[in-house]
């Protein structure tokens, strides 16, 4: 008999929420769009996600620098988490066409931030260091620090007032989580505290939490370091699941799941549709059922 999943027949189901949300869903219809008229440059990475990258490489999407200032084709791109507003000045300036991708929900949190320093508030996006939205939207105010967790927070020097946005896809209980943490650390500050993060992160997290009932372990489509797939695993873990991120069906490590007979399947902002589906038929093949 075998093992690869489970000496027992095992079932998936999949979260009723997962993967693209609506904006992200519109930004690469209007990319899809775009490319029947002609060869397009991405400034960069079009998403944190490799599969999605890959997926619009294949169909003829060349990626090239945000920082060069030139590019092989007249229409640039700019990734769905965004470019400082001065570079795509700057290339605008230098004749090209730019389609600017850039997420509504990146440009709420701009937005946001840039009316919290107006305001003469120290400001602060709650997010991780190296994820490029977050140092995008922070890219809007000078000075302004971003936090990932209550010990960044702790690390904050005094400021008469603080002035906080989030990254769009980490979890709602983790940003207000951290405010709590900057608030208690600072209680003599004024706190301006403006949830950035989106509806579509919540519904997802919602989702996870729905399949908690039923799942014995989880499995997130896409890239282990995203933000919201480590939300998603992070949600997972919390409600007492085990939880693995999974890139492609490639990288799917079916001896994980051995003797585990219900397995939830869910996905993150920028997993492509067909990553679950191939994560899923693969689990099918492996002896799986998915419901």
């Amino acid at each position: 008999m075998s093992a690869s999943l489970s000496p027992l027949r095992s079932q998936c189901r999949r979260a009723l929420v997962s993967g693209h949300g609506p904006e992200t869903r519109a930004a690469l219809d209007r990319l899809e769009l775009r490319l029947k008229r002609g060869a397009l440059t991405i400034l960069g990475a079009l998403a944190p996600d490799a599969a999605l990258c890959e997926l619009f490489r294949r169909r003829g999407v060349l990626e090239g620098s945000a920082t060069e200032y030139r590019a092989p084709t007249h229409t640039v791109v700019v990734p769905l988490t965004g470019l400082p507003k001065a570079c795509l000045r700057k290339w605008r300036e230098n004749g090209h066409d730019v389609l600017d991708l850039t997420l509504p929900a990146v440009k709420r949190a701009q937005t946001s931030l840039a009316l919290l320093a107006l305001e003469h508030c120290k400001p602060v996006v709650i997010g991780s260091k190296d994820d490029a939205e977050a140092i995008v939207i922070a890219g809007e105010a000078p000075g302004t620090a971003i936090i990932e967790d209550a010990d960044q927070a702790a690390d904050l020097p005094f400021a008469p007032k603080f002035g906080l946005v989030c990254q769009t896809t980490i979890s709602k209980r983790r940003a207000h989580a951290v405010a709590e943490a900057l608030r208690q650390c600072h209680p003599d500050s004024r706190m301006v505290f403006l949830d950035t993060t989106t509806p579509a992160t919540w519904e997802r997290e919602r989702s996870v939490d729905g399949l908690s009932r039923w799942a014995e372990s989880i499995i997130v489509a896409g890239d282990a370091g995203e933000a919201s797939v480590r939300t998603l695993i992070e949600t997972a873990r919390r409600l007492g699941l085990a939880a693995h991120a999974v890139p492609d069906a490639g990288a799917l490590d079916p001896a994980q799941f051995a003797g585990i007979s219900r397995i939830g399947l869910t996905a993150g902002e920028f997993s492509p549709d067909a990553v679950l589906d191939g994560i899923a038929a693969r689990l099918e093949t492996e002896r799986g059922e998915v419901l």
